[in-house]
């Protein structure tokens, strides 16, 4: 697979990470001689690993822009230490290849099919933010890993977009966020535009979201160290700030977006049609129009969320937007809360009385109640349809809702599905809504679908200094439309697979993108036909557009490799063709409501994706191991998650981007797992550290008993059960049947309620949001103080408060005999944070301690601890004391990891009649998350007689 169009690298990603690889010793020297002695001695004293490279190279070719981003990483230090690598991608953006390189093993992804499930699962969970440091309008891709002591690692990700134009320039964002200072940091941006380059410039570093940072000296014009070369039809931009210029502009290495803005030149109306071995692309904006009246109204939420600096940033947005309507321009204004305000009855002229009474009114709204959408919409579309049928309209004109709301339907209509389809009958098409959601909490679902299926735009304004710039920025989009009912033909038979052709508006400064595939090649022209209405006219463009295959400029290598694997340069056009279509099959997926119709579109998506190696919502992206010597085993914790982007169209989360199973190993060297534990059919395994004792038991359940494994609920707030699951008994065996724990089942109840339920074949978190991990595949997620890590098809690890840890291990049989479960182990490998009440089956031994008496003085402690022969079959029984109760056992050895690790105990033959407190069904779970302690160290049973009688004695 190729990795990316690194159109300016020369070499492919692959064969340069390689070359590289041998050169890392003489980098990191070069590294340190440029870091002055002061910002060196700090980097030292950092626990986390060296960043040696960070460096973007992106490469633009007809508005479309393939990224490479690569960053590489040395560990110094004398102990392995975890790294991660972040990235911010634009939310448009399609991410293609990912891959890593851990000392000399490289890790390379593939593009696969996705399960229905997930991927609606993924859909619903879009527009998160989880990084304080992320911008609006991208999505966070992460990766992270353990680097061995003195070695190295590289990531190395590669994206694809289409660059939209808006206010009247292509914008190209590169997010520049290292994490920390960096001895080479390069961004390099190449731009190719056939019909020639206009109005180029490259903006400050920006980075709204931290503040005092991503600021240079003078915050004016290109950032510190930027070179920008161009001529007619190509430019190049590199920006290699040194150590001294980073630390000027932020020291925590979070120096902000690198923005370029640029257009292009336009000789026709009709606009710009390229082809290229079989594809063709028609860039359509056209200039010189005059403006369309617009009948808009305002619709603002005035619930009581809305109390405060949203609601005045929104008014002072506002203001600035009514004082730019223009004089032939009709609208009004609408708050709404539980109780829908109208300014007016009707719309209104653009006046200069008018738009200051409208101000007055504005102002005058206060915050109160809560959020009626549904009826505050259907308020705005109908007086925007009376004001059209009841006035004799010579010109023209364009219809718009700009709604503004902070939250979600909480009066009048609140469901969802009601709402949408309220306001797409009473629109009837005619009237276009654009929505913005100001703050966290809004809907952004519903407003993006409400804009969606009304011709409209959405965006999401986040809650800073910054909000009603916005909005505004938001409003000048849209502020002068030029042409409306556009509708782009082309000849049937000479092309075919075309996206979409019919747009309700076009406003000024923006741009009309339609690609499709040529039906044959040999047409030596292509018949364009636009049809629009403007102001008092129908507008009819025609034109024959000469149609010859054209090759790349010489000003841009294109040397990556091929995108299919086939080796041969890919076309950008073709790309740009798959990346439109791709896009436009995902908005209809969201618009539908046929689950038939959803399926089929979900289908031909994921197809077009799996294709062109596009990770999207249908798709999902697994590294790969090449090459491996059979001997050589992957370490479970050399690799430990790949996250990505959580916002928008694509989210990794959910575990989507790990790595396939390596050969499997009984448990990771990094991971310390205790004796104390429960395992096989089961056998129960207490270690008593003081004494330095093991002590081991069974107890024979019945299927479908859930036990009781560690009841804190009152103390800690963690609670485990494990359920069984029965197996007939091995021939010729004493049981009448074996159990096993099919699940294990965690509650965690501060600092939130989480629940966690694991199987064999996957874990279920719910702590709001129910998130599925397979556990074939290796991924960590977590949050406030809970991390789940899963090692594929090895073990599980929950931590909690970092004070509580248990692995859950995996076993699974390839081919199982008829007594053989595929079954789950759970071992306690750290228990600092339970309370001295803990109890459950494990937990009432975690502190206590036990002394052994009558055994040979040889025998007092483990055997596992002394030089010492197996002991013959005729070894006395000894006596155990433990709390307070003597328990008759026998020396014993189990395995115990899996099996493949032994422990030397001292065996409670009895099924614990006398170890535990209680008895058997005093452990039973009513279900899995039951939390009631049904005994504990207070009720414990009191000792027998004799057993005080020896005591005394």
């Amino acid at each position: 697979m190729l990795l990316l169009l690194g159109l300016c690298l020369g070499l492919p990603l692959f064969s340069e990470s390689q070359e590289e690889a041998q050169i890392w010793d003489d980098t990191s020297e070069q590294v340190m001689l440029r870091v002055p002695r002061q910002l060196r001695l700090l980097q030292r004293l950092k626990t986390k690993p060296l960043m040696a490279e960070f460096s973007v190279k992106s490469t633009i070719i007809s508005r479309y822009a393939f990224t490479t981003v690569s960053c590489r990483m040395l560990n110094r230090a004398s102990e392995d230490q975890d790294a991660e690598f972040q990235m911010q991608i634009p939310e448009s953006a399609f991410i293609t290849n990912f891959t890593m390189l851990i000392g000399d093993n490289v890790y390379q992804s593939e593009i696969t099919e996705k399960e229905k499930k997930s991927s609606d699962r993924i859909k619903e969970k879009r527009n998160r933010t989880t990084d304080d440091n992320e911008e609006k309008g991208t999505d966070m891709f992460k990766a992270s890993l353990v680097i061995p002591s003195k070695d190295k690692a590289a990531f190395f990700l590669s994206y694809e977009e289409l660059l939209q134009r808006r206010l009247g320039k292509y914008e190209h964002i590169i997010s520049v966020r290292p994490q920390q200072l960096v001895g080479r940091l390069t961004v390099e941006v190449n731009i190719l535009e056939r019909s020639g380059i206009t109005s180029l410039e490259v903006l400050p570093l920006h980075n709204s979201r931290k503040k005092g940072s991503g600021k240079a000296e003078g915050d004016e014009g290109p950032p510190p160290s930027t070179i920008i070369n161009h001529n007619e039809t190509f430019a190049k931009v590199v920006f290699k700030p040194t150590v001294v210029q980073q630390a000027k502009i932020a020291q925590n290495g979070i120096l902000g977006d690198f923005i370029i803005r640029y257009d292009v030149k336009r000789e026709q109306n009709i606009g710009d049609i390229q082809v290229l071995d079989g594809y063709f692309v028609h860039y359509f904006a056209p200039k010189n129009l005059p403006p369309l009246p617009k009948n808009v109204v305002f619709v603002l939420d005035i619930s009581a969320s809305m109390v405060g600096a949203k609601l005045q940033q929104t008014r002072e947005a506002l203001v600035t937007i009514l004082n730019d309507l223009r004089p032939q321009d009709r609208f009004n204004i609408i708050g709404f809360s539980n109780r829908i305000k109208m300014w007016k009855d009707h719309l209104l002229p653009v006046t200069p009385d008018n738009i200051r009474n409208g101000k007055i009114y504005m102002y005058h709204l206060s915050p109160t109640g809560g959020t009626d959408i549904n009826g505050a919409l259907q308020t705005a579309i109908k007086l925007l349809n009376n004001y059209v049928a009841q006035n004799d309209i010579e010109d023209r004109s364009v219809s718009l809702i700009i709604f503004l709301t902070d939250g979600k339907p909480t009066f009048g209509e609140t469901n969802t599905l009601r709402i949408l389809s309220n306001t797409k009958e009473a629109t009837g098409g005619q009237i276009c809504i654009f929505t913005v959601g100001i703050g966290n909490d809004v809907d952004f679902r519903l407003l993006e679908k409400l804009s969606l299926e009304n011709c409209g735009l959405t965006r999401r304004v986040h809650e800073e200094e910054k909000a009603g710039a916005q909005l505004i920025g938001f409003y000048d989009e849209i502020r002068t439309p030029l042409l409306s009912d556009i509708r782009i033909d082309y000849p049937p038979d000479a092309v075919e697979r075309v996206t979409k052709t019919l747009f309700p508006n076009y406003f000024n400064g923006s741009e009309i993108v339609i690609a499709g595939k040529m039906a044959d090649k040999k047409f030596d022209q292509l018949h364009v036909e636009v049809t629009a209405s403007n102001s008092k006219k129908f507008v009819i463009l025609k034109r024959d557009i000469p149609v010859e295959s054209r090759k790349m400029g010489n000003d841009v290598s294109v040397t990556p490799g091929s995108v299919s694997g086939g080796g041969k340069d890919p076309n950008h056009l073709e790309r740009l063709w798959s990346y439109l279509t791709v896009k436009e099959l995902l908005s209809s997926w969201v618009q539908s409501n046929s689950e038939q119709e959803k399926e089929q579109l979900r289908q031909k998506a994921q197809a077009l994706a799996l294709n062109y190696h596009f990770l999207t919502p249908f798709t999902s992206m697994k590294l790969k191991k090449p090459g491996l010597h059979p001997n050589q085993l992957e370490d479970t914790h050399g690799m430990s998650a790949a996250t990505g982007p959580t916002t928008v169209v694509q989210n990794l989360r959910e575990a989507s981007m790990q790595p396939e199973p390596a050969p499997k190993k009984p448990y990771g060297p990094r991971i310390k797992i205790s004796k104390t534990s429960v395992d096989g059919d089961p056998h129960f395994v207490v270690d008593f550290p003081v004494s330095k004792l093991t002590v081991c038991f069974n107890i024979d359940g019945e299927p479908g008993d859930i036990l009781r494994l560690v009841s804190d609920h009152l103390g800690s707030g963690v609670t485990v059960n494990g359920e069984l699951i029965g197996a007939p008994a091995p021939p010729n065996g004493h049981k009448k049947h074996r159990t096993y724990f099919r699940t294990i089942t965690i509650l965690i109840n501060r600092p939130e309620r989480s629940y966690l339920e694991i199987t064999p074949n996957r874990v279920i978190l719910d702590g709001g949001d129910r998130l599925v991990l397979p556990c074939n595949q290796s991924v960590v997620v977590g949050s406030r103080g809970l991390e789940v890590s899963v090692s594929a098809n090895a073990n599980v690890t929950v931590t909690i408060q970092g004070t509580i840890a248990f692995v859950i291990l995996i076993h699974l049989y390839k081919k199982p005999a008829p007594f053989q479960r595929n079954h789950l182990g759970f071992y306690i490998a750290n228990s600092k944070g339970l309370s001295h009440n803990c109890h459950g089956l494990l937990g009432q031994f975690l502190n206590q301690d036990a002394k052994l008496v009558g055994a040979p003085e040889e025998y007092s402690k483990n055997l596992s601890n002394h030089q010492l022969s197996p002991p013959a079959e005729g070894v006395p029984e000894a006596i155990l004391k433990v709390k307070g109760r003597r328990v008759p056992v026998v020396w014993k050895q189990r395995k115990i990891y899996n099996g493949l690790e032994q422990v030397d105990c001292w065996f409670d033959k009895n099924n614990a009649a006398k170890l535990i407190d209680g008895v058997y069904k005093d452990y039973l779970a009513l279900h899995p998350f039951d939390t009631e302690s049904a005994r504990g160290p207070s009720m414990s049973r009191k000792a027998e007689p004799d057993s005080l009688h020896e005591e005394s004695a």
